[in-house]
C-alpha cells in the first residue's frame, strides 16, 4: 500500500502548491481545506478519490511537476481565479456587471467601438489583441501565442480573454471585450469561461459588427499605412489604395463564410464610417449621448487610445517576435509538404 510520508504533507503545505491542492479538492468534490485542516483533508482526498491510491498520488505529483510548465500555470491561474471569484468580495460586482462582447472581421472597427464605449459611456474596454500585442512584455503571452499560431491550441488564448474581462468586471459595472473571434466554438468558450468565473449569462451581450467589404478594405489600407508609419516603415511601391482594396475584395469573395455569424449576436452595421457607426452601436445597447458631438470630435477623443497601444506594441519588439513565429509556422508547413511529396513519390514506386 502506498504510504504518504510526513515530508510529502509538509511539501504540500507550502504556499507554492496551495492552489494545486485546492483545485484537486474541487475536482474530487471535497471542500477546500484551510491551512490548519490541510493534513487531514489531504488524507481524505486520497481515500475518497474515485481512482486507486496510486493513481491519486500520481495525479498529485503531476500537479506539482507541471508547475514549471507556463501553459499549465496559466490554466491553473484561470481555473482557480474562476472558482475563487464565486466566493470573493468582488463576486457581486462580476455577477451584476454588463459584459458586451464585440466581434467582427478585421477592419470593422471593433477596437474603435470598444474605445468609444469606454470614453463616451464609461465602459472598461478589454482589447482582445493584448495577449498578442504584449507577447514581448508578458512571457506567458508569448507561450499562448505560440501555442495558438504554431500548434493550433486556441483555448489558452481565449481563456485569457475571459480572465482579463472578469478582472475588469471586479471593479467595473460595464465591461466591453473586443476581438476578431471568427469561430462560434471559440466565442462560446469565452462565454463559458465568463459564466464559470461568476458572470451572469443574462448580462452578456454579443455585438457582431458588419460592414460593406469595400468600405472595410479602404479602412484596412489606411490602418496599415498608419501602423507601417508607426513601426518606421512606409507603404511604398506598387501597393496603391486601389490595388490593396482589390486584393481584399478577392480574398473576401474566396472566404465569404470564414467569419461565422453567432446565433445570439446583435448585428450592427457600421458601413457609414460616420456618426451612424456610433448611433447604431448605441441603439443596439440602449445607450444615449449628446447629439451635438460629431463623428470627427468623437474620433479625436477615441483614436489616440489605440494609437498609444500600437506605439507600445511596436516599441516592445512585437514585429520581430511575430515575424519569428510566422517563419516557424512556414518552416513547419514546408516540412509537412516535403514529407507528403516524399510519401507520394514512394507510392508511385
Amino acid at each position: 500500500m502506498l504510504a504518504i510520508s510526513s515530508d510529502d504533507v509538509v511539501t504540500l503545505l507550502t504556499e507554492k502548491f496551495m492552489l494545486n491542492l485546492k483545485k484537486y479538492c474541487v475536482l474530487t468534490s471535497l471542500q477546500v481545506p484551510d491551512a490548519a485542516a490541510l493534513g487531514s483533508s489531504l488524507i481524505k482526498v486520497v481515500k475518497t478519490c474515485s481512482h486507486n491510491i496510486k493513481t491519486a498520488s500520481s495525479k498529485a505529483s503531476k500537479y506539482i511537476t507541471q508547475q514549471q510548465n507556463p501553459i499549465h500555470q496559466i490554466s491553473i491561474k484561470i481555473d482557480n481565479e474562476a472558482a475563487m471569484n464565486t466566493t470573493s468580495d468582488k463576486y457581486a460586482t462580476i455577477k451584476s456587471a454588463q459584459i458586451v462582447y464585440v466581434i467582427g472581421p478585421g477592419g470593422t472597427g471593433k477596437t474603435l467601438t470598444g474605445d468609444y464605449m469606454q470614453v463616451m459611456h464609461g465602459y472598461h474596454h478589454v482589447d482582445g489583441d493584448i495577449p498578442l500585442k504584449h507577447m514581448c512584455l508578458v512571457p506567458e503571452y508569448k507561450v499562448i501565442a505560440e501555442k495558438w499560431i504554431i500548434e493550433g491550441d486556441w483555448a489558452p488564448f481565449y481563456s485569457e480573454l475571459a480572465r482579463l474581462t472578469l478582472e475588469a468586471a471586479k471593479d467595473n459595472e460595464r465591461v466591453v471585450l473586443s476581438h476578431a473571434t471568427d469561430k462560434n466554438d471559440h466565442r462560446d468558450h469565452v462565454i463559458k469561461k465568463l459564466i464559470e468565473g461568476g458572470a451572469n449569462e443574462d448580462n452578456i451581450i454579443i455585438i457582431q459588427l458588419t460592414i460593406d467589404p469595400r468600405v472595410k478594405a479602404r479602412g484596412l489600407y489606411h490602418r496599415a499605412a498608419r501602423m507601417a508609419e508607426q513601426s518606421g516603415m512606409t507603404m511604398t511601391g506598387e501597393m496603391t489604395e486601389g490595388k490593396f482594396i482589390d486584393m481584399n475584395l478577392e480574398y473576401e469573395a474566396a472566404n465569404a463564410d470564414a467569419f461565422e455569424v453567432h446565433p445570439k449576436a446583435i448585428l450592427v452595421d457600421i458601413s457609414g464610417r460616420d456618426v451612424t457607426h456610433f448611433d447604431n452601436v448605441d441603439k443596439a445597447l440602449g445607450l444615449t449621448r449628446s447629439n451635438e458631438l460629431t463623428y470627427e470630435s468623437i474620433c479625436d477623443k477615441v483614436k489616440p487610445i489605440d494609437e498609444a497601444r500600437d506605439k507600445k506594441m511596436f516599441e516592445s519588439g512585437y514585429m520581430e517576435a511575430i515575424a519569428d513565429v510566422l517563419s516557424r509556422v512556414e518552416a513547419i508547413q514546408r516540412s509537412s509538404l516535403a514529407i507528403e511529396e516524399g510519401d507520394g513519390d514512394d507510392e508511385k514506386k
